[in-house]
């Protein structure tokens, strides 16, 4: 998997990663030189489909470029994300360039999917990563310029290891290609030319999927103790209550009944005491089951939670 420092590739993998219309097949073109090897189009509806790669030879040194899904609402982004792990069984990759289109950056698409690549591609794509930005005809100031203004533009690239570049896909200079070419090369160096990887996705796929099961563990481990802790008062309470009502109306009881066989209508009273008495002894028995409850609550919650865990 990881290359030797001094065991450059013969041929250099370039990917192309942004939203649909930013300019991502156009600067394929660019780089390939020939400006019908992908499909451009105006469109806001996604053009590329599938991941399509071409050749060329820059400066002696063959660049094979890889043009990806647009990132955006009119393709899912499972399908862009099937493509590109396809891409990646095929091809390791030396650069990542992440298109943003001039001025199109605080668009809430191109927030969404700098973190879509950068979540699922992990921290081991920005070591491989190019920001290259589109429309430089629409530049009135140097590029530096225009990325020092936004504090949130300038923190993506930082996040970039290969820093950034600017095309004017309507301009033929190949000046713009042979300096990107060497901002490329000077990050591969950087990497000790080492690829990302399908192995690289794998893991960080592997990282994603666990940090779900924790954050779903703990939410059930904490919603299983407040329901314990919960239910176990509430029944603690209601046990209480019953006990105390049952000892109070037992104590009526018991006086009715005393006060029964004193008094001349001994008849009448006696059978309200008797009442009285069944009616405490019910509610005691009723607490106590409460009591009873409220154990059986406390043990399966602790099995249940031990269960979870």
């Amino acid at each position: 998997m990881q290359r030797n420092s001094m065991d450059e590739p013969l041929i250099v993998n370039v990917v192309l990663l942004g939203l649909t219309g930013a300019g991502k097949s156009a600067s394929g073109n660019t780089i390939i030189g020939v400006r019908d090897t992908f499909k451009e189009d105006f469109s806001p509806e996604a053009v590329t489909r599938v991941c399509q790669s071409a050749q060329t030879v820059v400066n002696g040194q063959t660049i094979n470029v890889i043009d990806t899904f647009g990132l955006n609402t009119t393709v899912k982004i499972k399908d862009a994300q099937t493509q590109i792990e396809e891409t990646l069984t095929l091809h390791s990759v030396d650069v990542f360039l992440l298109v943003i289109k001039l001025g199109e950056f605080f668009r809430t698409e191109s927030w969404d999917a700098v973190k879509w690549i950068q979540d699922n591609f992990g921290a081991e794509l920005s070591k491989h990563t190019l920001l290259l930005f589109t429309h430089g005809d629409q530049l009135h100031e140097p590029i530096e310029e225009y990325v020092s203004k936004c504090k949130a533009l300038r923190s993506v690239v930082d996040q970039c290891s290969g820093g950034f570049h600017v095309f004017n896909n309507k301009d033929e200079d190949p000046s713009q290609v042979t300096e990107l070419l060497k901002k490329i090369n000077t990050l591969r160096e950087k990497n000790g030319y080492r690829r990302y990887t399908e192995q690289d996705y794998k893991e960080t796929q592997n990282d994603l999927l666990l940090n779900k099961c924790d954050a779903a563990a703990a939410f059930k481990a904490g919603a299983v103790r407040i329901a314990a802790a919960v239910g176990i008062t509430v029944v603690l309470r209601v046990s209480a209550v019953g006990a105390a009502v049952g000892g109070a109306i037992g104590g009526a009881a018991a006086l009715g009944e005393t006060l029964a066989g004193e008094t001349a209508e001994a008849g009448a009273t006696a059978t309200l005491g008797a009442a009285a008495v069944t009616v405490g002894k019910a509610a005691i028995i009723g607490a106590a089951r409460g009591v009873a409850l409220a154990a059986v609550t406390a043990v399966s919650a602790g099995v249940f939670w031990l269960y979870v865990k």
